[in-house]
């Protein structure tokens, strides 16, 4: 993996993208179809090889990490975005001196982590709350 070599000379590139309201990563997503919870797996654990070695010629690489970075909650980051875990998110926060405010867990993510703890599968959380896997285990990860 190529960690933050990809960043280079495209801090403001990024910094503008975190800013935007818009992103069309998803359109030109090389990981579009695959399942997502191989970027989120439950173990906590990095995912496999294959998915990571998706993200490095991926177009869309630099916005699915603004948009990690824009919508994530610093203090719980959790899966992989634009193949760039937790910690390396936290080292570009830092270089790019973003604000460490966090936002208020929204009702839904409450309830999905005390049902977490309750016990309960990712799978029936998510279809309670009518989100996807992948939305369930960012709420459970916020909780960390």
């Amino acid at each position: 993996m190529d960690s933050l070599h990809f960043l280079v000379g495209r801090e403001q590139e990024l910094r503008d993208l975190i800013r935007s309201s818009q992103h069309r990563y998803s359109v030109r997503a090389a990981c579009r179809g695959v399942d997502v919870s191989l970027y989120h797996p439950e173990d906590g654990d990095g995912p496999a090889e294959g998915p990571l070695a998706t993200c490095v010629g991926c177009e869309g690489r630099l916005e699915c990490l603004a948009l990690a970075l824009r919508a994530e909650d610093p203090e719980a980051r959790h899966g992989w975005y634009g193949g760039l875990g937790p910690a390396e998110r936290d080292r570009i926060a830092v270089m790019l001196r973003l604000a460490k405010t966090a936002t208020p867990l929204p009702d839904r993510a409450l309830t999905a982590i005390r049902l977490g703890r309750e016990g309960w599968r990712i799978n029936d959380i998510a279809q309670v709350l009518g989100c996807s896997r992948r939305t369930v285990q960012r709420y459970l990860g916020s909780a960390r």
